[in-house]
C-alpha cells in the first residue's frame, strides 16, 4: 500500500503574549492527535489532526492542524483503520511539519523560538504519553 501526505493546513491558531505580571516560571505543552476518515466506502484518503497547546513562560499558543493522506494504489479498509498506521505512523510523518511551523511562528513573532520535543507516537496512541 502506497501512502503519501497530500496536503496540510493550520485550522486554528491563537498566540497571546503574557505581561510581566502574569509570566510563568515553567513551560509546558499538551499534544493530542486524532484521525478522520471519509464516509465514502471506496475512499482512498484519511487524515490526522493535532491539537497543540503551549504554555510558555512568556506566552500561550494554541494550534490545530489537519494533515491529509492519500492511498495511491488501494482503498482504505476497516483493517487499515484499526492498524497502527493511522494512529502511529501517519502522525509521526506529519509531526515534523507542525514542529517546524511552531518553531518558525515563534521565531518570527519576536519571542524565544519553541522547538517541540520528539514524540513517541506509540505511547501517545496507547494513552501513555
Amino acid at each position: 500500500m502506497k501512502i503519501q501526505l497530500s496536503n496540510w493546513k493550520v485550522t486554528h491558531i491563537a498566540l497571546s503574549l503574557l505581561d510581566d505580571e502574569t509570566k510563568r516560571d515553567e513551560n509546558s505543552f499538551d499534544l493530542e492527535a486524532g484521525n478522520y476518515f471519509s464516509e465514502e466506502k471506496a475512499s482512498n484518503s484519511f487524515g490526522v489532526v493535532f491539537d497543540l497547546k503551549i504554555s510558555d513562560k512568556a506566552f500561550d499558543l494554541s494550534v490545530k492542524a489537519a494533515f491529509d493522506f492519500e492511498v495511491t494504489d488501494d482503498v482504505i479498509t476497516e483493517e487499515f483503520k484499526l492498524s497502527a498506521f493511522p494512529k502511529v505512523n501517519a502522525p509521526a510523518i506529519a509531526f515534523p511539519y507542525l514542529r517546524a511551523f511552531v518553531s518558525n511562528l515563534t521565531l518570527q513573532s519576536g519571542v524565544a523560538p519553541v522547538i517541540l520535543p520528539s514524540i513517541n507516537f506509540v505511547e501517545l496512541a496507547a494513552g501513555k504519553a
